[in-house]
């Protein structure tokens, strides 16, 4: 691989031998230097366009350019564009969220504050429970105590939620329209009969589609290719332990007897190299066909009009494969296809093709029963600790000192079980998610994103308001639960406290983050005597990565709880507004100073985010509106009830669609240009990233651009040495767009470097 794209820049093989030198993976000890320049390069950074690449400057590992320019802390969040939409929506996202915060301060929050700390509901209670009522800090500004205010604050929100629709959609479609990629011109088709040969698919997909022929260009087949990705993974396996051993044979050093000698570990890395061939060359009798394939036209027109003919959902084919015959759809022999635009190439998780969307269904239906139980637990160890304040409240003095120590103490304790539980779901729902097997990384975040965002929200909000309004003790009406000593009041404004404080505080003291510095000194220390590979150095030197999809699921979390609460608790509002302002600066600062450089990102998960916590965190806001009255006043007003109806339509209705008559979302204009004009410029492109076919397209895709840029000969002499060893870097521009998205780094002089899900590029 490395010799052919040293073809491709126009490298002579003494090039090839200075590259090779460069840089070695297994390296013992590690080039610090090397180490640094990756730090650089993978830097969430724009890079120097003033600057002419050479050796001196190119990451030899990544074939990233190491000489960037810093971000400013000040820029506007639209200059992340140059890393895909998908950073820049996210802040784009936390903005609006302040905003929508703000505006329920600014309407009415600051009103209901004011008034609810004016008013005097301990005077009026009865007096055999009065004692246990108390004015303090966490019933002062409540709506319990005596303030009777309905709230339209929610009919501006849901204006502001029409005109970020419309923002965004602009948006994704400006970035669209700017870049001509592989994904404008191709469809993804799911459930085709796995018994269909490429020559049946190929001419079923040539046919003439909403009247107007097609120019069929690339058929690129997935495959069930798990058996290789094993085996794949095996071979780098060993490949690290030969290096183990070539490290102690060099250092005079005893071989444990638990690992092989290199003799053997060569030989079975040979075997299985030969094997991951064979099924390469054979991959039409070694695998099984998924079912799925993507198929390039030569027009965006008439990828689109393809997706238009076939108009089966996920959900009509999921009946289909349960026996319930969708006959009103065109097929392919017996079975209904599903159809959609390609994703980008480097979003698909080749290893994960093949799963029926039955099977899909049917392991998210199991996700989601085992975070159910996850969320039982949860709600065992708060129940726990609320029977714990129930037997200290009997076994005290009422109105002591110590009662209030102790209680708020324990709803202390119990915000933070709640942000321990929330940790720990976060990370049993990535390995569900996992489970899964989705077929995209977008797809895989937002299944995250939802997942996580909802059990969070049921563990913060729901399980709380539970616990304090229908299980305590001693409590004669629902109202006086939530005003009592240690009541909901209390819970909540102490979770607001909290959320206020420790998502951003965390971000900031990463433990992950300061082990790293660690290792990077004890590296730097060391220095000639370092353990460490050249690969661990350069992990060790990399920024943290960026995880969107519990970023989002944090921050949805986070506003339904407010929204949920914001009229019994308005202060509460306040506490959030501020943590959005801190999560900002601080998500900003870490992204441009200390994150490294995540895949590009596209608009699909935004908008997915959009779509669905967006009506219902207004739900929310009607439901805890509609509550609240109901809970402190023993009646619900006339236009709350409105409301709510209107929240639950505007929840129910596609608003998507609505949007599109109320305010103009603009036109997603397919190109004009043709897939015969743009396929050398696609750097990324779907068999290149297919594991079983990548060889084989790369090495195509090398010997068609070897017509267009081979330098053109010069005449040998020492200032064109000196050229064309600076061209050498140059022309790495060429093909360093396909080492964009990689997560795993591989030496130079590797052979046989394969594609797993993993690994989806050779790095150059």
């Amino acid at each position: 691989m490395l010799n052919q794209v040293l073809q491709v820049i126009g490298a002579k093989k003494t090039e090839e031998q200075q590259m090779e030198a460069i840089y070695d993976d297994f390296q013992r000890p590690p080039k610090i230097q090397i180490a640094e320049m990756h730090a650089a390069a993978t830097k969430f950074a724009k890079t120097d366009s003033n600057i002419d690449l050479d050796k001196t400057n190119v990451c030899p590992c990544c074939g990233l350019p190491a000489v960037i320019e810093e971000i400013p802390l000040c820029s506007s969040r639209h200059e992340f564009s140059f890393n895909g939409s998908g950073i820049a929506l996210y802040f784009d996202f936390l903005v609006f969220s302040g905003i929508i915060v703000f505006t329920y301060i600014a309407i009415s929050c600051g009103y209901n504050i004011y008034v609810n700390s004016h008013g005097k509901r301990c005077s009026h209670i009865n007096s055999s429970f009065a004692e246990l009522c108390k004015t303090d800090f966490f019933n002062q500004f409540s709506l319990t105590n005596d303030h009777e205010q309905l709230d339209e604050t929610r009919i501006v929100i849901l204006f502001m939620t029409l005109f970020y629709r419309r923002h965004i959609n602009k948006i994704a479609m400006e970035l669209d329209d700017a870049a001509i990629l592989a994904s404008d011109f191709s469809i993804l088709v799911e459930n085709i009969p796995k018994d269909a040969k490429e020559p049946e698919i190929q001419e079923y997909f040539s046919q003439s589609f909403q009247n107007e022929t097609v120019e069929l260009r690339k058929l690129c087949i997935a495959y069930e290719i798990q058996p290789y990705l094993k085996l794949n993974t095996q071979k780098q396996l060993k490949e690290s332990v030969l290096t183990k051993v070539l490290e102690l044979e060099a250092e005079g050093k005893q071989i444990p007897k638990s690992i092989p000698s290199r003799v053997q570990l060569k030989q079975e890395i040979d075997e299985i190299s030969k094997e991951l061939d064979n099924m390469e060359e054979n991959r039409a009798t070694r695998f099984d066909f998924s079912g799925i394939c993507i198929i390039s036209y030569n027009y965006e027109r008439q990828a689109d009009n393809v997706c238009k003919t076939f108009k089966a959902t996920r959900f009509q084919i999921l009946l289909d494969q349960l026996g319930f015959e969708q006959n009103k759809f065109q097929k392919f022999r017996n079975n209904n296809l599903f159809v959609r635009k390609a994703p980008e190439p480097g979003d698909i998780i080749w290893g994960n093709l093949g799963i029926t969307i039955k099977e899909q269904y049917k392991r998210t239906l199991i996700t989601n029963a085992m975070t159910l139980f996850l969320l039982a637990i949860g709600f065992g160890l708060l129940l726990a600790l609320s029977y714990l304040q129930n037997v200290i409240n009997k076994n005290i003095s009422k109105g002591s000192a110590a009662e209030t120590i102790i209680v708020s103490f324990i709803g202390f304790a119990s915000s933070i079980l709640i942000l321990i539980i929330n940790t720990i779901l976060a990370k049993m729902i990535i390995r569900f998610a996992e489970l899964e097997q989705q077929a995209t990384r977008t797809d895989y975040n937002i299944s995250v994103a939802y997942k996580m965002g909802v059990a969070q929200f049921l563990n913060t909000a729901i399980l709380t308001l539970i616990i304090n309004l229908f299980i305590q003790e001693n409590i004669s009406s629902l109202d006086q639960a939530i005003w009592q000593t240690g009541g909901l009041n209390s819970d909540v404004m102490l979770i607001f406290i909290t959320n206020s404080i420790m998502p951003w505080l965390t971000q900031l003291i990463d433990i992950n983050y300061f082990y790293k510095l660690y290792v990077r000194q004890k590296i730097i220390k060391q220095g000639e005597n370092c353990k460490y590979t050249q690969n661990e150095a350069n992990k060790a030197f990399e920024g943290p990565s960026i995880d969107l999809s519990q970023k989002y699921a944090n921050l949805c979390k986070t506003l339904m709880f407010t929204f949920l609460y914001s009229a019994l608790l308005p202060i509460g509002v306040c506490f959030t507004f501020l943590s959005i302002i801190c999560l900002y600066w601080a998500e900003k600062y870490l992204l441009v100073r200390r994150d490294s450089k995540p895949a590009p990102t596209g608009s699909a998960m935004a908008e997915a985010m959009v779509d669905f916590y967006i009506e219902l965190i207004l739900l929310l806001f009607s439901l805890g509106c509609t509550f609240w009255e109901w809970v402190n006043y023993d009646k619900v007003h006339f236009l709350t009830w409105v409301q709510l109806g209107f929240s639950t339509l505007y929840y129910l209705i596609p608003i998507q669609k609505v949007c599109g008559c109320i305010v103009d979302l603009g036109i997603d204009n397919a190109t004009t240009s043709s897939y015969d004009e743009k396929f050398l410029t696609f750097y990324d492109d779907y068999d290149r990233r297919n594991p079983v076919t990548l060889d084989a397209a790369k090495e195509k895709w090398i010997q068609l651009h070897q017509q267009t840029i081979l330098p053109i000969p010069q005449k040998e002499n020492k200032q064109n040495r000196s050229i064309n060893h600076k061209n050498l870097f140059k022309k790495q521009k060429i093909v360093n767009y396909i080492s964009q998205n990689v997560q795993k780094i591989y030496p130079l002089d590797s052979k046989n470097i394969k594609d797993t899900d993993q690994i989806q590029e050779l790095q150059f």
